[in-house]
């Protein structure tokens, strides 16, 4: 392997999924980053000092355990292999800033996120001192960038990814293979904000890279694969994304093992499409899948298990089991809690959905206490453009309605119509939930001019919709 070649595991951005309680369509929505898109840089042989052999087959036998998975013996070796390269070489060798992104990716994988974001910056700070090595810098500014990605801190994601690109595209060029990472990473990054369009572009780019230079079945090219289903996934377009998440569960499974964690990732995604298909038996039989993977491999109190427990309480809350769809929201929430914090946008959206089944169960003080607190989040972390802050304005509204505050509902309900179709366009099928509640709501306050321009509206994107699916 050359020098700073980049090896990610597969992507896990869990998509907006909306279900409808009897008259009210109320959203639960699941839109959950288990894991991170991290890459795994390795030294060339040539680039290593006195002790050769004996640190370039450990970092071998490091990278050879996290591809199958074994990220806790992958932990261990790799920090073996950094004590050997601190004890042979200077503290800022490009052996030591290799085996500290190593030990980074591991980090992350397992989420240890904190012990992670320092040694990346170590390594960084190294290379950048470094002459000759600014592909080495690139690579660490995309693993560091996704890392900041799963942590929200999405400004400077956004300006190491960039920055990471540049240097890529200036020596070696945007078609070479080592541009497919910073690519990919960019379109994981969009993603994340809500701006699918800008993600789709940059992930058709890395599938289309990744296909021509590494082939179609190889893991690489499935877990780009599996990123760019799940940006059709959370825009409604649910054929197109069955079809390429299948396509990658099917070479992962085959290239790497039926219980590797990238599996649970696209069995998690692909449970978010048969839940928008109303397919909630396969849904639930994937969640079940992909945790009892992310528990075997990392342990019961991972984000990545958390983000499992949220979908599946999503699955059970559509089957209108509420109390049980709230166990597993809670325990997801704390999960989620310890790990990132209480301002975090995954807190968010766990707060949303535990007032969804708080709300379901017609306890509205405390819903309306969660769902306010979801909305602040979603409002601090993403703006007020974000589909995050819509569903959680949509729950408000119905919330509110419930409660007969109609002035309150109108408000926040337009506001999420607004925001959506900003962010998925006039047409997007998306727009016909919320414009069929606003419906409902203009002929309670006996509006009835706008009840009819929300139906008409509503029914003109069904038509253009079965029309040009």
């Amino acid at each position: 392997m050359r020098e700073g070649q980049a090896i990610e595991p597969g992507d896990r951005w869990h998509k907006v999924s909306e279900f409808t309680k009897g008259d009210r369509g109320l959203i639960r929505r699941v839109s959950r980053a288990a894991g991170s898109g991290t890459a795994f840089l390795l030294l060339a042989a040539s680039a290593l000092g006195a002790n050769l052999t004996e640190l370039s087959q450990q970092k071998e036998a490091g990278r050879k355990a996290y591809e199958s998975g074994s990220y806790n013996e992958a932990e261990r070796l790799g920090r073996e292999a950094l004590g050997m390269a601190q004890r042979d070489h200077a503290a800022d060798s490009a052996e030591v800033a290799g085996c500290l992104n190593d030990m980074a990716v591991v980090e992350s994988a397992l989420g240890k996120y904190t012990d992670a974001e320092g040694h990346y910056r170590q390594a960084l700070e190294i290379w950048k001192k470094t002459p000759g090595h600014e592909l080495s810098e690139a690579r660490i500014l995309s693993n560091l960038s996704i890392l900041l990605t799963s942590e929200a801190q999405y400004v400077e994601a956004e300006t190491l990814a960039l920055r990471s690109l540049e240097i890529q595209g200036r020596l070696m060029g945007l078609e070479h293979s080592d541009a497919a990472p910073a690519l990919n990473n960019l379109g994981q990054l969009y993603a994340a904000q809500g701006r699918y369009t800008e993600a789709e572009t940059f992930l058709r780019r890395a599938a289309a890279i990744r296909e021509k230079s590494l082939g179609e079945d190889n893991p690489e090219t499935a877990m780009t694969l599996a990123a760019l289903g799940q940006v059709y996934s959370r825009q409604g377009k649910s054929e197109p994304a069955m079809q390429l998440l299948e396509r990658a569960l099917h070479i992962t499974e085959k290239s790497l093992s039926p219980r590797h964690p990238r599996v649970a990732g696209i069995l998690n995604n692909l449970s978010s499409v048969y839940s928008a298909q109303g397919n909630y038996k396969e849904a639930e039989k994937a969640l079940r899948r992909a945790i009892g993977i992310w528990e075997q491999a990392l342990g019961p109190n991972h984000p990545d298990v958390a983000a499992g427990l949220s979908n599946l309480a999503t699955v059970t809350f559509a089957r209108h089991d509420y109390k049980r769809a709230e166990r597993y929201e809670r325990r997801a929430l704390e999960i989620d809690r310890s790990y990132f914090g209480s301002e975090h946008p995954v807190v968010a959206i766990e707060l949303d959905n535990l007032g969804a089944a708080l709300f379901a169960q017609h306890k509205y003080n405390d819903a309306e206490t969660l769902f306010n607190q979801s909305l602040a989040i979603s409002e601090k972390s993403h703006g007020g453009t974000h589909p995050d802050t819509a569903d959680a304005l949509s729950n408000l509204a119905e919330l509110y309605v419930a409660q007969s505050r109609y002035p309150e509902a109108a408000s926040a309900l337009k506001r999420s119509i607004d925001i959506r179709e900003a962010v998925f366009g006039s047409n997007s099928k998306w727009l016909i939930t919320g414009l069929e509640a606003y419906s409902r709501l203009m002929r309670k306050m006996q509006d009835y001019a706008e009840a009819e321009k929300a139906d008409v509206r509503a029914l003109g994107i069904q038509v253009r919709n079965s029309l040009h699916p």
